[in-house]
């Protein structure tokens, strides 16, 4: 103590002495008579301090003692006690107790709280005794929130909150002034206490490292009742004293009373005086005081034990206010000690049982305040001391929260309480994970986070109402489930979702939890526990329908031997969940052999041990049916009896015994609860009944009473699998026992993204439908973004866990808003009304742009509302006018813009009230600058979907979605029979559909494989059946063209599949090829000179042979024919594959007359490039059939009717024949030539001449003049070929005979008559210089001397061509002047 402090207590206990001396009992004059005893020790006190020199020797009980006895005495008034309550009050928080010895310093703070806990005073009147009583509560608070308040013992701070609890709920006065007071200091009282947990045990485990005891067991009062007891004189508060303290088997008066005593509850007797506190009895209990330990986890627990029993339902309406007040001091406990509590069993257990069963049953009630404080500690709970609560929380959820969503029975305030707390722990990063994980993942526990999700999907949906809060509220929890997935993902770099296989052998460990290990493995072993868990619930419905089938089901998948055990059904029936439990009961009481092991295997498996008889029989017969006969319940009960002997000794002397007792009480059941009985039977019959039958021996009448009390009371219920109408008492027991174990701890899960994918394939399609229905409902505009919101952010997740059923979905769902989009009038009107569903559409638009690799059946609907857009006008023009189809008609067939002016108008309005929340206004009939504007801003709107980049950006996208796509496009361009479609709608549809396949098709250039099938067969179904000309037919002819041209220059190695597809246009109706061969040829035109060079396979040459003898004979093509023609000729390569399709459009042009004269003539000029080509090819066996099919075309064009034609074809053939010579041909195939290809030709145009065809063929005579001559200069070309074959006498003699046809028709024609004998004398000449024509010439096996047949054959050609010509042109007969008959020769001309 130092001076200040010692000023401060003159001051005080001046003021004592000064409210004395105001009461009349010491106001008595003079004042020289002997004084009071209390007056004394103030006036002792007071000389003490003036006359000490050392204060800080001065101990605290002296100073403190003249106060105390004043708030001791009865014969106080209360102004002098209060002023004596306040100065104790000045002291406590000077910290006058500070400095002193620890021991003094306890026995001080002994003193204080004994003191005060034990006032008296003399009542005056109710207002000034509340002002004592405050005051009492105010040191009370000061004592244990002082420095030295942490000395106080646990019995001190037990009776603290004693008093501060009696002085609250003494008066009566709910709602005081005074009991608020007390209130709030309990809650002080509380948190301060409690906010020591950590130091407490700081202190335990340092004095267990020195080897003293722990102040766990040091500092427990010897008369503390057990923690969680309920007994009432046991009990700490709730209307009951402190227990007191003994002296000689005595209590004193002081000690014997309480606080609550004050006068304003009846105050003691006048002239009965208090104990003095010098009596022995408090002299040994503050020694006892001074050896005792500060308080510890004892008193903690006592305290909240305490707390928790408040929370006990007991009556109407206290109990419910008592409830709220326990609750409110839970709270602030939990709130002062939060995590710390785990540092302590003691305290879990008491939070395990007591709390978590009384807020079960609580919260039941109709209290709304009761509900929301049980589900905000609730709350509190799983943020702090999850870990220890798996199992209660597992309860609470299904049983209080799940039941009071659903809504069945209570009133809507608590359902919405009850969503609002699901809402804030799905807010919680990890709780829902959690529930999964540790819950839905375990075999043996029930799916609480499926349900949680079906629970509030299933509340989004108004039932015949508007939305409310709890549909909002219920859509809330599940976007809040959504985001935590969300935020979770942003960790998670590839998804690869497991596969999980059965079992390879039945193990015991399908039925256990995985042990202990790092979280990533546990994650991991869990997962897989789900899938079993699933392939469980299977065998589960196949069990419940018929046993045997589910037993051989599971068989089949390892999660039973396949030959069975008892030790396996026993462990099946025991944990799976959801069996029948009828069937159960069945199996159970069975007599066959197996069944009976089974009975016996499955009872073991029941931990009663610690149980009471009543709770173990209930446990174990609420886990099935009993089935209905003796035997069987008899069988079944003998097995329950025998178990519960082994485990509970000492209470039965038999298990006979427990039998009989089980049986009695199953029919004390029966009796009690069957309305058909009407004569219920009375305990002392139920004990009477059961005499004698513990061996002989009467059980105890006080447990039979007990069970008598409990069957009548409480019935057993037996609760078909998920039904969560209650916990019974029994398996709440059993919930406490195994949270003991390490059955009841909850892994808490990171954030790593471990079962995010197994928990969105749960929940998205719920989801969906929950936002969708909200959408549709809602009006308010924050609704609406919100449920928008929740539309992103499920694309979102779904697209990063690859879950593109997701996707498709929440499309889908979009576009049924989109629905009322359509051109008619009366459906237009709908959508006008129906505003909503631009906004589902710009979100879907923005769904698929983002995550349109995820999109498979849903481009169906995508696609759908883009053709309803386009029926509109209101699809964007860079949609309807892609580069890629561009020009693709001839001749533009949408309907004008102009016709729908008025629809378009009224829909853009009814968009533009829509993004105002405005649709309620008037519509204006004139356009207004207003709704000009509206109507630029809806364009702009819907640009911003950016449709056009769906189709533009597809090479982008995955192949599974780019497949689906174009099969979607394909899907919805309908069938058209014979490429017409039945409506100018229908053909719209097809249209658009068409250009977005061209166009996707060849921005997916890469991808040509993987489109171009489906792509194909569409143009193919299009072309093939087209018996009209249609804008569909058209399009497609161009759209096959338009790829053709973008993809063949591009990719070499998907050129001939794509030029394979132009035979498609062979297959055209030939009136509409007709109408579109112009433009066809010059599309194709466009095609080959960008890529000549990709023609290769024999195939394409042949199809585009085939189309250009088509464009030959067509007066509009066939310039542009001629020049892809050219175009081959001059780029190709010829070879064996596209020499004879070549040859075969080249004889096409020369026979074609649509082009004229003239380009047959250049036809000609083509094949002589031809064959220049051939005659380059380097020698082989099948170089003459390839270059004798050319030469044949050249002969079939000498025989055109056209003069020019004919003549140049003659020309041409000579010259190919000719310059052919050096090829290397063999004198045979030179010989065929000149048989089957020159005297042929020539012999059919003398012919010709002969039969007077000049009406068909003018000019024959001409040609035949030409072919004459062709004929000598071939002949002696080839001659040295062919003088040496056998059949050259064949050709020679057939060689004369043309000639003699030739001249036969001289005399009609002056050009043969001039030509025949010319060219024979010239031949003549060449083969007598030549030495084969001489007089000995014969052919021996024809007998045939051609010498002579030679000269008369020349004779009747001309009288001048005689044997003496030879020696007038210097040529002696068989040999020699060869350079006289060249010379000859030579002289001929054509």
């Amino acid at each position: 103590m130092d001076a200040r402090q010692a000023n401060i207590l003159v001051g005080e206990s001046a003021a004592v002495v000064a409210a004395m001396r105001q009461n009349a009992k010491w106001a008595t004059v003079p004042r020289y008579a002997e004084e009071d005893p209390l007056f004394n020790k103030f006036k002792t006190l007071r000389k003490r301090i003036l006359n000490w020199t050392e204060w800080s020797e001065m101990r605290p009980d002296v100073f403190l003692e003249p106060f105390l006895d004043i708030v001791r005495s009865v014969e106080t008034s209360g102004p002098i006690t209060g002023t004596a309550l306040s100065s104790i009050h000045v002291l406590l928080t000077e910290n006058m107790l500070v400095g002193t010895d620890e021991k003094e310093a306890k026995e001080s703070m002994h003193k204080i709280v004994n003191a005060v806990t034990h006032c008296r005073f003399e009542a005056t009147d109710p207002a000034s005794d509340e002002i004592v009583l405050s005051k009492i509560l105010q040191v009370l608070l000061a004592c244990i929130s002082c420095p030295s308040g942490k000395l106080l013992s646990d019995d001190d701070v037990c009776n603290v909150i004693q008093a501060c609890y009696r002085i609250g709920h003494q008066n009566g006065k709910s709602g005081s002034l005074l009991q608020q007071l007390s209130k709030n200091t309990l809650a002080e009282v509380t948190k301060t206490i409690f906010k020591r947990i950590r130091d407490i045990h700081d202190i335990s485990k340092q004095e267990a490292a020195e080897g003293g005891a722990p102040t766990t067991a040091s500092a427990a009062p010897t008369t503390a009742p057990a923690a969680g007891t309920t007994s009432g004189e046991e009990k700490l508060g709730n209307g009951v004293g402190v227990t007191p303290e003994v002296e000689d088997g005595k209590g004193s008066k002081a000690e014997e009373e309480d606080v609550g005593s004050s006068p304003a509850g009846g105050s003691k007797p006048e002239g009965e005086e208090g104990t003095s506190s010098s009596s022995p009895a408090e002299a040994e209990r503050v020694a006892q005081v001074a050896e005792s330990k500060p308080y510890g986890i004892t008193c903690l627990v006592e305290v909240f034990a305490f707390l928790t029993s408040l929370v006990a339902i007991e009556d109407e309406v206290d109990s419910e206010e008592s409830c709220l007040f326990g609750l409110s001091m839970i709270r602030v406990a939990l709130d002062a000690g939060l995590a710390d509590f785990s540092l302590f069993p003691e305290l879990m257990n008491v939070i395990r049982d007591d709390l978590m069963s009384n807020m079960m049953r609580i919260a039941l009630i109709p209290n709304l305040a009761v509900l929301s404080t049980v589900c905000s500690i609730a709350f509190l709970l799983y943020t702090h001391l999850r870990s220890f609560l798996r199992l209660q929380f597992e309860a609470f959820v299904s049983y209080v929260l799940l039941r009071i969503s659903d809504g069945g029975y209570v009133s809507y305030e608590q359902q919405e309480i009850a969503l609002e707390s699901l809402v804030a722990f799905s807010r919680h990063p990890t709780f829902m994970v959690d529930l999964y994980a540790n819950l839905d993942c375990s075999v043996d526990r029930d799916n609480v986070f499926e349900a949680v999700c079906n629970l509030l999907s299933k509340n989004t949906f108004p039932v015949n109402s508007q939305l409310a809060s709890t549909h909002l509220l219920s859509l809330e929890g599940l976007l809040a489930i959504f985001n935590n997935l969300l935020e979770r993902s942003k960790q998670q770099l590839e998804f690869n979702p497991p596969e999980y296989k059965d079992p390879a052998e039945c193990t015991d460990s399908i039925w256990q939890p995985p042990p202990p290990s790092d979280f990533a493995t546990w994650a991991e072993k869990m997962k897989y526990k789900k899938y079993l868990k699933r392939r469980i619930d299977v065998g589960v419905d196949h069990f419940n329908r018929d046993p045997k089938k589910g037993f051989q089901f599971l068989q089949s998948i390892n999660l039973l031997p396949q030959e069975l055990t008892a030790e396996s059904v026993a462990k099946f029936l025991y944990t799976a969940r959801g069996l029948s439990k009828n069937a159960v009961g069945e199996l159970l009481g069975d007599p066959k052999e197996f069944y009976l092991k089974v009975l016996d295997t499955f009872v073991n498996l029941f931990d009663f041990k610690g149980l009471s008889f009543d709770h173990a029989i209930r446990l174990y017969l609420e886990s099935f049916f009993l089935p209905g006969e003796a035997q069987k319940i008899g069988r079944i009960l003998e097995a329950f009896s025998k178990r519960y002997y082994a485990q509970c000794p000492g209470i039965f002397a038999s298990a006979d015994a427990a039998y009989v007792l089980s049986y009695s009480l199953l029919m004390l059941h029966t009796d009690q609860h069957n309305d058909q009985v009407k004569k219920k039977m009375t305990v002392e019959e139920f004990i009477r009944n059961n005499r004698k039958i513990n061996e002989g021996e009467d059980l105890p009448e006080e447990m039979l009473v007990d069970l008598y009390q409990s069957i009548a009371t409480h019935e057993i219920r037996i609760q078909a699998d998920g039904n969560k109408s209650g916990m019974s008492h029994a398996q709440w027991v059993d919930v406490v026992k195994r949270s003991a174990s390490p059955e009841g701890i909850l892994v808490s899960c990171t954030m790593q993204p471990v079962f995010d994918s197994d928990m969105f394939a749960m929940i998205w399609g719920p989801t969906i439908a929950s936002i969708s229905v909200v959408f549709d409902q809602a009006e308010d505009e924050s609704i609406v973004q919100y449920t928008i919101d929740g539309f992103l952010s499920v694309a979102h997740l779904a697209s990063v866990l690859h879950f593109c059923d997701a996707i498709d979905n929440l499309v889908i769902s979009l576009c049924k808003f989109i629905t009322t989009l359509n051109p008619k009038a009366n459906e237009s009107e709908a959508f006008i009304e129906d505003s909503k569903a631009m906004l589902a559409l710009v979100t879907m638009f923005c769904i698929v742009n983002q995550y349109g690799d995820c999109v498979r059946s849903g481009w169906r609907s995508v696609v759908d509302c883009i053709l309803k857009l386009h029926r509109l006008h209101l699809l964007p023009e860079k949609v309807t006018d892609m580069e890629e189809v561009r020009n693709t008609l001839r001749h533009s067939n949408s309907r004008s813009f102009s016709k729908n002016s008025n629809l378009q108008t009224t829909i853009l309005q009814s968009v533009s009230n829509f993004l105002s929340f405005d649709s309620g206004k008037p519509k204006e009939e004139v356009k207004s600058p207003e709704m000009e504007e509206a109507e630029k801003r809806i364009a702009t709107y819907i640009e911003s979907c950016h449709i056009e980049e769906i189709f533009t950006e597809s090479k982008f996208l995955e192949a599974e979605s780019l497949g689906c796509l174009v099969s979607a496009l394909i899907w919805s361009a309908g069938e058209t029979p014979k490429g017409i479609a039945n409506s100018e709608e229908e053909e719209e549809r097809a249209l658009l559909c068409l250009d977005l396949l061209i166009s996707t098709t060849i921005k997916n250039r890469d991808r040509f494989h993987l489109l171009w099938s489906d792509t194909f067969n569409h143009l193919k179904s299009i072309i093939d059946s087209a018996a009209l000309l249609s804008p569909l037919v058209e399009k497609a002819v161009f759209g096959l063209l338009r790829i053709c041209q973008r993809l063949v220059p591009y990719k070499e190695d998907v050129a001939d599949e794509l030029l394979r597809s132009l035979s498609l246009i062979l297959k055209l109706d030939a009136k509409v090829a007709d109408i579109l061969a112009a433009q066809l040829f010059s599309e194709l035109l466009h095609l080959v000179k960008g890529s000549p060079d990709r023609i290769q396979t024999e195939f394409c040459w042949k199809t585009f042979s085939a189309i250009l003898r088509v464009g030959a004979h067509h007066l509009e093509a066939s310039p542009a024919g001629f020049e892809i023609l050219e175009v081959f000729v001059k780029g190709a390569e010829i070879n064996g594959e596209n020499l004879v399709p070549l040859l075969e459009a080249v004889l096409a042009f020369i026979e074609g007359h649509a082009g004229g004269e003239d380009q047959s003539m250049k036809a000609m000029n083509q094949l002589m490039s031809v064959v220049s080509k051939v005659q380059s090819w380097p020698k082989s066996d099948a170089l003459f059939s390839q270059w004798i099919k050319a030469v044949n075309v050249a002969k079939h064009a000498c025989t055109d009717s056209r003069p020019q034609v004919r003549n140049h074809a003659c020309v041409m053939l000579q010259q190919i024949l000719l310059s052919s010579y050096s090829m290397g041909h063999t004198g045979e195939q030179w010989g065929e030539v000149m048989k089957d290809v020159v005297l042929t030709t020539v012999n059919t145009l003398v012919t010709s001449v002969k039969k007077r065809k000049q009406q068909e063929y003018p000019e024959m005579d001409k040609t035949a003049r030409i072919a004459v001559l062709m004929l000598s200069k071939v002949f002696l070309q080839f001659l040295p070929s062919l003088a040496g074959l056998e059949c050259f006498t064949d050709i020679w003699l057939e060689l004369l005979s043309i000639l003699d046809v030739a001249t036969s028709c001289s005399g009609e024609s002056e050009e043969l008559a001039e030509a025949v004998p010319e060219a024979l004398k010239n031949m003549i000449l060449v083969m007598a210089g030549d030495g084969i024509l001489r007089p000995d010439w014969c052919d021996a096996k024809k007998n045939i001397n051609l010498w002579n047949v030679t000269w008369q054959r020349a004779r009747s050609t001309s009288p001048n061509l005689e044997p003496g010509m030879l020696e007038a042109h210097g040529v002696a007969a068989g040999g020699g002047g060869v350079a006289a008959a060249a010379t000859a020769t030579s002289t001929g001309g054509t």
